[in-house]
């Protein structure tokens, strides 16, 4: 393990220590699952798209601050499918976890877009 993996591996572990981890596709499947071993006392967790495709964790708030991946072979930026929408919203409020959850898209641009 090279230094900046280390260096890397102890700032992650920081965070799981404050209860605040970070959680993207770029990291190794070993570190997701450190922190996906946190469920049930994470604060807040900072996290990418990964949260629509099949991340197992539950939440009381989920925020989605942009509805938009980039879609290499189209050139430009796409909406997020209603279906991946709704998988990132559904982590909010898991009965065994939470009495509710909440939702919230910052994105007001395209609210009608997942509305209708």
């Amino acid at each position: 393990m090279g230094s900046s993996s280390l260096v890397t591996k102890w700032v992650q572990l920081a965070k799981l220590s404050y209860h605040e981890p970070i959680h993207h596709a770029g990291m190794t499947r070993e570190d997701r699952g450190l922190v996906e071993l946190f469920v049930g006392s994470v604060q807040a967790l900072v996290c990418t798209a990964t949260l629509a495709w099949g991340v197992n964790l539950p939440a009381h708030a989920v925020i989605i601050k942009g509805t938009q991946i980039y879609n290499p072979e189209k050139g430009r930026w796409v909406e997020l499918s209603s279906q991946d929408v709704l998988q990132m919203l559904g982590r909010a409020g898991w009965p065994q976890y939470d009495t509710y959850g909440e939702g919230i898209i910052t994105n007001h641009s395209e609210l009608q877009y997942y509305l209708a």
